[in-house]
């Protein structure tokens, strides 16, 4: 179960919590979308050649 899922069962479980869930999914996709930015756009842009001397 992902946490959408589990965020979506606590939810119907206990419908007061829906404010809770939804700030965990906030952060959750917070998170994801830096990962993806890091993964697709800094780690290709930055390629370093550690055997070249820093002028």
């Amino acid at each position: 179960m992902n946490l959408h899922e589990q965020c979506l069962l606590r939810y119907l479980q206990n419908p007061d919590e829906l404010e809770y869930s939804t700030e965990i999914l906030k952060l959750n996709n917070f998170i994801l979308e830096k990962q993806f930015l890091l993964k697709h756009f800094v780690a290709k842009s930055s390629t370093f050649n550690y055997t070249e001397r820093m002028k």
